[in-house]
């Protein structure tokens, strides 16, 4: 049996719809049909970025411990959207780990700062440890001013963690 690509790409962009419709499992499976079919799996590696794009997310953490370990997503361009369903959701957990520090890595401080901005109005009482781990993630990427923001946040939500980065170091004195 021949497998021709377009097919495999029509069969992924049926999985597609079926995330986008809450149809997890059925999406699973034509997923995982394609991805036993094709022999360079890597080819697909765009679907996934696809798929965090377009669900919604009281689905793509459950997508993603499916189908995630699959695909390389952290050469994806929308790893913002991750991040911001795991505020939304108040979730803390591997995805949102790997998505900010594939920000950091990636260098987009920028997208890092966009997420501090809208936050508190996605989510106005975003968990402490999610505060916390971005700032983390500020602090790497270069932005300690947000960064100590965050972390003055996460600290009143009681991290520990956070309290003790929370102290701004005094500035260089030039001599």
């Amino acid at each position: 049996m021949t497998i021709v690509k377009s097919d495999l790409i029509k069969r992924l962009m049926d999985a597609k719809k079926f995330f986008v419709n809450g149809y997890v499992d059925e999406g699973v499976k034509i997923v995982q049909d394609v991805l036993k079919l094709s022999p360079q799996k890597e080819e697909y590696n765009w679907f996934i970025c696809n798929v965090i794009e377009s669900v919604d997310c009281k689905y793509l953490f459950t997508i993603l411990d499916k189908i995630g370990s699959s695909f390389d997503v952290s050469k994806c361009q929308n790893l913002k959207n991750v991040v911001m369903c795991g505020i939304m959701q108040n979730v803390y957990n591997a995805h949102v780990d790997l998505a900010l520090n594939s920000l950091v890595t990636q260098g987009k401080r920028d997208r890092l700062e966009d997420i501090t901005k809208d936050i508190f109005k996605v989510n106005p009482d975003v968990n402490g440890e999610i505060l916390y781990k971005l700032a983390e993630a500020l602090r790497r990427a270069g932005d300690e001013r947000d960064a100590v923001l965050l972390l003055q946040e996460a600290c009143k939500k009681g991290i520990k963690e956070a309290c003790s980065n929370a102290v701004v170091p005094p500035p260089r004195s030039v001599m």
